[in-house]
């Protein structure tokens, strides 16, 4: 049986951002230097490595964190954006996405129970074009 428009909006607006996110499978560590993030970001083809210290979320580093620093002796927790956001698996993706939009965030952390997956702006935008279709 076909839903109706207003079926498939309820659907929409009920979706847990957990559905579009994806399961952090790289992380690092504030000691971890520059090179070994970059080598990691290519290694295993992420742009985003969520930074931990005592098992604690402590920030985020982005391929554009570390795109002029090859040379650099720097440390993870030296270049990480320290202000991240952070929401809990379950949480609506009509809420993550109204933030992200209106504070110009890139990417969001997703946690749940000590794991953690990421969710971007490409992921948003891979949803709205999964809901278009």
């Amino acid at each position: 049986m076909k839903k109706t428009a207003e079926e498939i909006l309820s659907n929409i607006k009920n979706l847990p951002v957990d559905e579009y996110a994806t399961p952090c499978t790289v992380t690092a560590d504030v000691s971890d230097s520059v090179q070994f993030l970059i080598q990691l970001m290519k290694d295993k083809g992420v742009r985003h490595i969520p930074i931990f210290k005592k098992g604690e979320l402590a920030g985020m580093v982005s391929d554009r964190d570390v795109q002029n620093l090859q040379d650099s002796e720097l440390g993870a927790g030296e270049i990480m954006s320290k202000d991240v956001y952070e929401v809990v698996s379950g949480t609506l993706l009509r809420e993550v996405v109204f933030e992200m939009s209106s504070k110009k965030i890139g990417s969001v952390i997703v946690t749940n129970d000590g794991e953690c997956s990421i969710f971007t702006s490409v992921d948003a935008l891979n949803a709205l074009n999964e809901i278009l279709q």
